[in-house]
């Protein structure tokens, strides 16, 4: 006589035991991969900022000193003239672009440009820094994207998100003078030279006057694409007075990571945060805002402009989206963190033009001969 043999299935509540178990180890599993993905893109954005360090020695092996932040290159083209000139605003990423494997860009870039329907041909190194029908300032070069930056918001009143870059040039401790205002359609004279950084208008710095040290002078650092119209990284607040005398009063225009609800975006009509020129962009131009940041307010600080759309001078932060601070290169080369809570020093204090800087450790880091002895963190 055969014997039927019963076999037991799971009863519903067995069922959504076990899913509620696989849901729970899912839950704790999930932070640990974003973790881990974000330590890769961490490990990744690090070592493309040091591959452009080694494209600044390998310039600087070349031209025996650093490109220059901004300065004249089809001098006296402008806006205006035909062919357009760039109005000397073309910065020292321009430059570099054969030493960090985009040779032909560079060429096309170096070479005049034809005219594209309505708008007229262009001199060598092409029209104004925003003038997006000009096809390289709309390129997306990958050696100056951090993996860990999303595209962000676009650029101004239209969707592109591209010429975007992350990794602004150290203007070190000033602020004024750091950006000086440029150079005038009838001369090739920078109107402020004066800065305590690696980079200026229209001079080159050489090796030797890094006299704080390499290992203790940042000379490119990280600066974050901003997602929405009020996040600080990678747009800045409008119209504020006084950021050379008194850098905190950058600091009052925002909290927790956003600009104050009370500030009005000029995308939505307002005056009083800068969010149609994002900060992440133009990898071209040579204007301090979009190209550089300042060792002065902690890093994922706020920026500030005294004007509205950051074609002159003001106060720019190192940001990012790595947890707790940004990665800088230093002289020498290497990669270092640097953690938002760095020494500051004095906020209240002006800008000086020589000695030690009055903004802490990451204002001695920035400048390039104060006669600091901070060392660089490891």
């Amino acid at each position: 006589m055969l014997t039927r043999v019963r076999q037991r299935a799971f009863t519903l509540v067995e069922l959504l035991v076990v899913i509620a178990i696989i849901g729970v180890l899912v839950g704790l599993l999930l932070p640990a991969v974003q973790s881990a993905r974000e330590a890769a893109r961490r490990m990744s954005c690090g070592n493309q900022l040091k591959q452009l360090g080694l494209g600044m020695h390998n310039y600087m092996s070349t031209y025996s000193a650093m490109p220059w932040l901004k300065g004249p290159s089809n001098f006296p083209g402008n806006r205006g003239t035909i062919p357009r000139g760039n109005e000397q605003s073309i910065g020292g990423y321009v430059g570099l672009l054969p030493f960090i494997e985009q040779g032909a860009l560079f060429n096309l870039i170096a070479s005049p440009w034809a005219a594209i329907g309505a708008n007229p041909p262009s001199l060598p190194f092409g029209p104004p820094r925003d003038f997006l029908y000009y096809p390289p300032w709309l390129t997306n070069v990958v050696a100056f994207r951090c993996p860990s930056a999303p595209d962000g918001i676009p650029y101004s009143n239209n969707a592109t998100v591209l010429g975007r870059q992350n990794y602004p040039m150290c203007l070190g401790d000033m602020i004024l003078n750091s950006h000086g205002l440029g150079f005038t359609n009838t001369s090739t004279t920078p109107l402020a030279p004066s800065y305590r950084g690696s980079f200026g208008y229209g001079r080159f710095v050489r090796i030797a006057e890094m006299t704080d040290g390499t290992s203790n002078t940042i000379i490119i650092g990280e600066k974050a694409n901003a997602v929405d119209a009020r996040n600080v990284k990678g747009l800045a607040a409008a119209n504020v007075p006084g950021l050379n005398t008194n850098p905190s009063v950058c600091l009052a225009r925002a909290s927790g990571g956003f600009y104050l609800p009370t500030l009005r975006a000029r995308s939505a009509g307002g005056v009083d945060i800068q969010d149609l020129r994002t900060h992440g962009s133009l990898w071209h131009t040579g204007l301090g805002p979009f190209i550089g940041f300042q060792t002065v307010l902690a890093p994922n600080s706020p920026s500030c402009m005294v004007e509205n759309w950051g074609d002159t001078w003001g106060l720019s932060s190192a940001s990012s989206y790595h947890t707790g601070g940004v990665q800088v290169c230093f002289g020498d080369g290497s990669v270092r963190f640097i953690s938002q809570t760095i020494d500051t020093g004095n906020l209240t204090l002006p800008e000086v033009t020589s000695g030690p800087s009055p903004y802490g450790v990451w204002g001695a880091l920035g400048s390039r001969s104060g006669g600091e002895v901070a060392a660089a963190p490891d």
